[in-house]
């Protein structure tokens, strides 16, 4: 099992990796952000053979590890860093483990042209997908829109007819 220290808006979270973990905006991912700049499915960690590993789901910002953008699968050794949009993974040590004696400095990630929202960053697991409201007015409220229409439309046949019968008979 590998472990990962998630920095993000301030917040630190440890996340152990057995299998693999996506990381993204969707909120059906392994570790959900709330980043705008991200992908639905940014990134993935996963071990194979007791070793952890990194790679790039194609996204459109990209995953950098050390600072430097990755394009495919990249072995991670205790002490990487992986910045992922404004949040930063670093491969925790395991017991016994040998601490690396560099670090590579991050790279900044490419900024928006606007300023960015607070981030907030949440570890989630969901029993499923909800799908998103997509706005406009509550079902009910057009029910009872269309009952109103309908009322008025039958008082104001009601009330035409006397003057169409007049109109008629030429009165």
């Amino acid at each position: 099992m590998a472990r990962l220290l998630l920095e993000s808006a301030g917040e630190r979270r440890e996340i152990h990796v057995t299998g693999s973990v996506t990381v993204g905006r969707e909120r059906t991912a392994g570790v959900y952000l709330d980043d705008k700049t991200l992908s639905r499915e940014h990134t993935k960690f996963y071990t194979e053979n007791g070793k952890l590993f990194v790679r790039d789901l194609e996204s459109k910002n990209g995953t950098y590890l050390n600072g430097s953008v990755i394009k495919n699968t990249q072995p991670l050794k205790p002490g990487d860093r992986v910045k992922v949009g404004v949040a930063t993974f670093t491969v925790v040590p395991e017991a016994g483990d040998a601490l690396p004696s560099v670090s590579a400095p991050l790279a900044a990630a490419p900024r928006p042209a606007a300023p960015p929202a607070p981030v907030k960053t949440t570890v989630t697991v969901t029993a499923g997908p909800s799908r998103p409201r997509l706005g406009g007015p509550h079902p009910f409220a057009v029910f009872v829109y269309r009952i109103i229409l309908v009322a008025v439309i039958v008082v104001v046949t009601f009330l035409s007819k006397g003057f169409f019968v007049s109109m008629l008979r030429g009165k």
